[in-house]
Order: C-alpha cells, then sequence, then structure tokens
C-alpha cells in the first residue's frame, strides 16, 4: 500500500494538472458555453486558457518542476538544494521544453544565474507554484512531520521567498506526510479537524493560520464548493488555492473522484487556479488512497504516466534504504 501511495501522490498531481490546465483563469460562463458542462476527464484546452495549443494529457510546467526534484531525489538520495538548482537552470536554459512556467520562477532563476541573491534583488513572490514541488519532501520524509516541513521550506524559498510560501510549503510537505502515514482517520470530522490544527503547528505567522481556521468552518458547516470558492478565493495567491485544495479534499473524502472534479473546475464566476488546485487535490487523493483510487483509463492516457510510476517507485526504494540507514545509526 505504501509504493501505491507514492504512486498515487506522483500520478494524482499530473492528472489534476493536466486536466485542471485546460480551463486555468477561465470563467463558469466560458467553460460551460464551451464544454457545455464542467471538465471530467482530458479534453482540448479553452482557447482562451494559457494552455491553449497543448495536448490534453499533457502536463504543465508545473508538473514538471516537481519532476526535476524528484529526479534529484532519486539520483542523489538525499534532498540536495544545489543539485536541484543546477538541474532548474539546465530547464530554464531549454526554453523550446517550456510550458508557460511560472514568472516568478523564470525571473528568481535569471536573478541567482547572474549571481544576485532574491534578498539584494528585493524578490518575493506568494505564488502556489513555488510549494507544489513540496509533495517530494513530504513523501521522502513522510515517516517525520518535522523534518518534512523543514526540507519543504528549503527546497521552496530558494527561488520563491515570501512569509506566506514559508509557511504553506511546511503544510503542503506534512498533510502528505500525514496521508502517506495515515495518520487520522478522515472519515470522521473531528479527525478532519484535528489534522488542519496539526497544520497549524507548522504555520510561523498567525495571520495564515486564520486560513486554515476558515477551512475548519467551512467544513463543520458543511459548506459547497460555491461558497467555499467565494470564502477562501482560488488565485494563484498561495493561501488561496492551498486552503481551498484542503477544503475540496476534506469535504469530499466519502467520493474521491468528485473531489478532483469539483478541485479542476474551481473556477467560479471569476476563472481560477485550476491546475493548481487539480494538483493539489489529485497528490492528496493519491497519497491517502493510493493509485488504484484513479480510472485506469486516465492514467494510462496521462502523458508519460509509466514514468511518473518508475520514478515513485525509485523514489519509495530510497526512502526505503533511508530509513533502514537511520534505524541502524540509532542502534
Amino acid at each position: 500500500m505504501l509504493r501505491s501511495k507514492f504512486r498515487g501522490t506522483l500520478l494524482g498531481a499530473a492528472l489534476g494538472d493536466a486536466i485542471g490546465k485546460c480551463v486555468e483563469d477561465i470563467t463558469k460562463e466560458e467553460v460551460y458555453d464551451f464544454y457545455g458542462s464542467r471538465v471530467e476527464g482530458f479534453v482540448e484546452p479553452h482557447p482562451l486558457s494559457p494552455s491553449y495549443g497543448s495536448h490534453p494529457e499533457e502536463i504543465s510546467d508545473e508538473t514538471k518542476i516537481t519532476l526535476i526534484l524528484l529526479e534529484s531525489v532519486v539520483d542523489k538520495k538525499a534532498i540536495d538544494p544545489q543539485d536541484f538548482y543546477k538541474r532548474l537552470i539546465l530547464w530554464r536554459e531549454d526554453e523550446k521544453s517550456h510550458r508557460y512556467p511560472d514568472p516568478a520562477l523564470l525571473t528568481a532563476l535569471d536573478l541567482l544565474s547572474s549571481g544576485i541573491s532574491l534578498e539584494e534583488a528585493g524578490f518575493s513572490s506568494a505564488s502556489v507554484e513555488g510549494i507544489l514541488r513540496c509533495i517530494v519532501v513530504g513523501l521522502f520524509h513522510f515517516y517525520n512531520p518535522l523534518l518534512a516541513s523543514e526540507g519543504a521550506r528549503l527546497v521552496s524559498i530558494m527561488t520563491h521567498r515570501s512569509p506566506e510560501v514559508y509557511d504553506a510549503s511546511a503544510v503542503l510537505a506534512v498533510m502528505i506526510s500525514n496521508l502517506i502515514r495515515d495518520a487520522y482517520h478522515l472519515d470522521n470530522l473531528d479527525e478532519r479537524v484535528k489534522l488542519l490544527e496539526e497544520l497549524k503547528l507548522f504555520v510561523k505567522h498567525d495571520r495564515h493560520k486564520t486560513y486554515l481556521d476558515r477551512v475548519a468552518e467551512l467544513l463543520q458547516e458543511g459548506a459547497d464548493l460555491e461558497r467555499a470558492i467565494n470564502t477562501l478565493g482560488n488565485s494563484t495567491y498561495v493561501f488561496e488555492s492551498l486552503p481551498l485544495s484542503l477544503f475540496i479534499f476534506l469535504s469530499n473524502i466519502d467520493e474521491p473522484m468528485k473531489a478532483l472534479w469539483d478541485a479542476v473546475n474551481s473556477y467560479g464566476d471569476f476563472g481560477g487556479d485550476t491546475d493548481a488546485i487539480g494538483y493539489l487535490v489529485g497528490a492528496y487523493l493519491g497519497a491517502y488512497l493510493g493509485q488504484e483510487i484513479f480510472p485506469l483509463d486516465l492514467v494510462e492516457n496521462l502523458e508519460n504516466s509509466g514514468y511518473y510510476i518508475s520514478l515513485a517507485d525509485k523514489l519509495y526504494h530510497v526512502v526505503e534504504e533511508h530509513i533502514e540507514r537511520r534505524l541502524q545509526d540509532a542502534l
């Protein structure tokens, strides 16, 4: 089951990204006018979406950055920020492979490669794209939430430096850690609220804790998706898309695929960052329930799904070896 959860985390993230990208920044009215209903599977990207021209089953660069970190961890058998940075620079230089990448990431890499630190440049970004890679850290340190939180901050703030990313990266990695370990019985509402309370322990800034409190309040009142979007927001700002993803997942524990479809259709009346929200909810589902939760036809048709499974298996073995070494050192 643990191997299935490793696979499911990566596959779910990629599926949510690939499907959600097609309606990113598109309003509910535009989606229904073009598709006739909400999206529940691979579709051609909407002509007004940033991903227009890409194939339905293709991921965006949001998943690609995750793969770059994952490849680094598998090769180095550790979280090596310097190796990750070198790989990011190589990717930055290969512009033909880019798929509408995060402008903040490109700016950060250009500054760093020119010898200017992000502090010197006064560069700051609170974009959710800065934390998505942290699912890899949550997997690598699934057995220890504290290590997961510290590693997540390390790989995020190197390119997206802000108090928001500092806190949100830790929340995401700890969330994945808890789901992998089945730390909470999420079929129980009280357990869902307890999970949110634990996530707050890894948040430094009090104002960010209030976003998690709002998620708990919405769960307790049985709010629907529309109310959650209006309350929490759904933009690329990390403390809109991250809390909304937590709400969507935790409010659909009994209907996991509904959670994925709600996530990729979380555009509301003004559009939204549907690929990032889909990525996050897909990762939660895979981490909690394993790869089997996703329909086989979706997985088989996802771009390079076999490679994602192979990488997840390699990470699983790296983590097994890592835990075994730690146990031997402790003895």
